[in-house]
C-alpha cells in the first residue's frame, strides 16, 4: 500500500464491505442469496498507483427466487489508473438446483495498470446437479479491448454437462492476469486426478487460465498463499 493511500466506500445490504487490511477489503453477505430476481452491482475505482485486494468472507450461494426462472444478476465494474493493481479474489459461487445467475465483470485498465481476477463456480451443493450460470468477463487495456469471454454452465443440461462441455465436472475456475506477463514456469495445459486446466497468453498484455473438474484448483502459486488439500493447477 502506498503511503497516504486511502480506502473510501459506501454500500447497502445485502452486500456490506469491511476493511480487513491496509489494502484489503472483504465483501460480507448481510442476507441470504442472491435469489432469483435480485440485481446487485459493485463499482470499484483505483487511483494512480493504488493497490487493492477484494475478497469475500465466504462462498456466494445463489438460490431460486419467488418468480419461476428469474435470474439473479451480479455485476462488478472496476477501473484502475496507471500504476495501480487490483486483485479480485472471491470465494466460489455456488449455483443451487433451479437457480440462475447472470454475472458480469467489467474491467478498465489504464496503460501501466494491472489486475489479477478469479471467478470460480461450483454447480450445486452436495448431491445436486446445479443450476444455470452465465458469466461475462470484459477487459479493456489502455483503451483497447483485451478480452471478451463468456462462460455458460448448466448442471442439468446434458449438452453443457456432457463430454463436449464440463464432462461432469462441477467446479469451473477462470483466472485472468491483465497487465503482467504469464508467471514463469506456468504450463500451457495439464491434467491431474479430477482436474484439467489450460493457460494461454492474450493478444495484449495478459494471460487467461481455465480449469474444470471435481475439485477446487490450488491457485496459491499465484498469490503466495496456501490452500492445502486441493488439487493443483499450474504446477508440475
Amino acid at each position: 500500500m502506498l503511503a497516504g493511500q486511502r480506502i473510501r466506500w459506501s454500500c447497502t445490504p445485502p452486500v456490506v464491505l469491511r476493511r480487513t487490511g491496509p489494502a484489503r477489503v472483504h465483501l460480507v453477505q448481510a442476507a441470504g442469496g442472491p435469489l432469483g430476481g435480485d440485481e446487485v452491482e459493485l463499482r470499484v475505482r483505483l487511483a494512480e498507483g493504488a493497490c487493492l485486494t477484494l475478497a469475500t468472507a465466504g462462498a456466494t450461494v445463489v438460490q431460486p427466487g419467488g418468480g419461476p426462472g428469474s435470474p439473479a444478476r451480479w455485476t462488478v465494474r472496476a477501473s484502475v489508473a496507471e500504476g495501480g493493481h487490483l486483485c479480485w479474489w472471491p470465494e466460489p459461487t455456488v449455483v443451487c438446483d433451479g437457480a440462475r445467475l447472470h454475472a458480469d465483470f467489467v474491467l478498465d485498465l489504464a496503460e501501466g495498470a494491472s489486475a489479477l481476477v478469479r471467478e470460480e463456480v461450483r454447480l450445486g451443493r452436495f448431491g445436486q446437479l446445479g443450476g444455470s450460470y452465465r458469466g461475462g468477463l470484459s477487459v479493456d487495456y489502455a483503451g483497447q479491448a483485451l478480452l471478451r469471454h463468456t462462460t455458460v454452465l448448466d448442471g442439468a443440461d446434458p449438452g453443457l454437462a456432457g463430454p463436449a462441455g464440463t464432462a461432469g465436472g462441477r467446479v469451473v475456475a477462470t483466472v485472468l492476469g491483465a497487465g503482467p506477463a504469464r508467471p514463469p514456469g506456468t504450463p500451457v495445459a495439464g491434467e491431474s486426478v479430477g482436474l484439467r486446466w489450460a493457460c494461454q497468453d492474450l493478444a495484449g498484455p495478459g494471460w487467461l487460465l481455465m480449469s474444470v473438474g471435481d475439485r477446487r484448483p490450488d491457485l496459491s502459486w499465484l498469490t503466495g498463499g496456501s490452500s492445502s488439500g486441493q488439487a493443483t493447477a499450474g504446477t508440475g
